[in-house]
């Protein structure tokens, strides 16, 4: 069943399948895994920013979360919001950091060129993949939304980069930072009208 995120029951699980989605990004932005869950939770918790509880669907079967998109319209992330709910999580040393992180991956990040709604985050917990849950979480996202859809891929991710296709997804453009090997492919399944 796919479902919103309900915080009671889903936070452990979501907060650990945010930080599984990049094994580069997210220990590079929040640190090792038993530091960041943390913050990760705490964001979730709050209204403001992009890895909110408001923007995550769940795919749940027997009360356990096998899968999880983040998905947005990321023009009406307010920025302000965004900072003050980081701030509210972060120690000061890690809101430090974070900023000289994010000017590293500010091409990465960019997203000035996404019109329609931006697909963050999708992941399916290591036992649960190879079930059309990712297609399913896909599929349903873009289907409550008719409008273009866009998200971006790991630029070595071939196998998400294949699904993605079949959904009919194509590449628009390729991001690249200065650490080697990240960067992505930014994609978008548009709308037909």
């Amino acid at each position: 069943m796919i479902r919103r995120m309900e915080i009671a029951t889903d936070l452990p699980s979501v907060a650990e399948l945010i930080y599984d989605t990049d094994k580069y990004l997210f220990p590079f932005l929040f640190g090792a895994r038993e530091k960041a869950l943390p913050i990760l939770q705490a964001l979730v918790r709050l209204d403001g920013n992009s890895f909110s509880h408001r923007h995550i669907w769940c795919d749940v079967e027997a009360d356990q979360v096998r899968g999880i998109l983040i998905g947005y319209d990321h023009r009406t992330i307010d920025e302000r919001a965004e900072t003050a709910d980081f701030r509210a999580v972060l120690p000061l040393w890690d809101q430090f950091t974070l900023f000289f992180k994010y000017l590293i991956l500010k091409p990465f990040m960019d997203k000035s060129d996404v019109t329609g709604l931006y697909i963050q985050n999708v992941c399916v917990a290591a036992e649960a993949r190879g079930r059309g849950i990712g297609t399913g979480l896909i599929r349903h996202f873009c289907g409550l939304h008719p409008r273009d859809c866009f998200l971006d891929v790991e630029l070595g991710n071939r196998q998400a980069l294949a699904l993605y296709e079949r959904l009919g997804f194509q590449i628009m453009a390729e991001k690249t930072v200065f650490l080697p090997g990240l960067g992505s492919y930014r994609m978008v399944r548009r709308h037909a009208t």
